[in-house]
């Protein structure tokens, strides 16, 4: 989607976006559990969750102005994108530093 130019434009939305995919590709590597990779998500994964909160920071500061509205189209609207998208990122990262065997019975 973002090759094809379907998506919305903005640097903090391809960050965030990227850092998605990237720790979707971990998440789906057979050695995910490598403390390499482990180490990668985790500094991308902070990454993402950092410029997640800086554009939804931004958000919050126009709310305490007075001068925050929500986008016309509410599905491209920048204060609720960042949110989403730091929950996924968040996620992610939680399963892939997630303890493995404390999810296996003995």
């Amino acid at each position: 989607m973002e090759f094809a130019g379907t998506v919305y434009i903005c640097p903090y939305c391809r960050i965030q976006r990227t850092v998605i995919l990237l720790l979707g590709l971990i998440m789906i590597l057979p050695i995910a559990r490598h403390w390499i990779l482990q180490y990668f998500a985790s500094v991308i994964g902070f990454l993402g969750a950092v410029v997640a909160v800086n554009q939804n920071f931004m958000g919050w500061t126009k709310i305490s102005k007075g001068e925050f509205a929500f986008n016309e189209l509410l599905y491209i609207d920048p204060f609720l994108l960042s949110s989403g998208s730091l929950f996924i990122i968040i996620g992610q990262l939680w399963l892939i530093l997630g303890n493995k065997d404390a999810a296996q019975p003995d």
